[in-house]
């Protein structure tokens, strides 16, 4: 589940998607990390996007940190008009180049739905949803 985006200042089209398959939450467990992989289409580039990340207001998920993350280390934190199931990051720089990978973090509340769920991802224009699966403890 990918799409094409070409946003911003970024002059080189590139396609997002999901990092893992499917992540797994366990509620009132360990934060986890969901992501999404920077892909060129052609000519790869560097630039900067607006990215934003949500998840359904009756997911129980939410987010642990207000903070977008990349594979190499750079951090960008929430925007002010950021909410409990949307964050957004303005001028987020894009490589499309070097094979980035964007993540966040999440956990399920204690209550969360065992329904399947997906956290999505907005880079510029591309978009991309990652699976979630609220998995819950044995019981025995």
């Amino acid at each position: 589940m990918s799409a094409s985006g070409l946003t911003g200042e970024i002059n080189h089209p590139f396609t997002i998607n999901p990092s893992s398959d499917q992540i797994t939450v366990v509620p009132g467990g360990e934060s986890v990390r969901a992501g999404v992989s920077v892909t060129p289409i052609g000519d790869a580039g560097t630039g900067t996007a607006r990215v934003v990340v949500g998840v359904g207001p009756e997911s129980g998920l939410t987010f642990s940190r207000s903070e977008l993350t990349d594979n190499t280390g750079a951090s960008y934190p929430a925007g002010t008009d950021s909410r409990d199931d949307t964050l957004s990051f303005d001028a987020v720089t894009i490589d499309s180049a070097s094979n980035q990978e964007l993540y966040i973090e999440l956990k399920a509340d204690e209550n969360a739905s065992p329904e399947p769920s997906t956290v999505t991802f907005a880079v510029g224009s591309a978009t991309c949803s990652v699976p979630v699966k609220i998995e819950t403890p044995d019981s025995d």
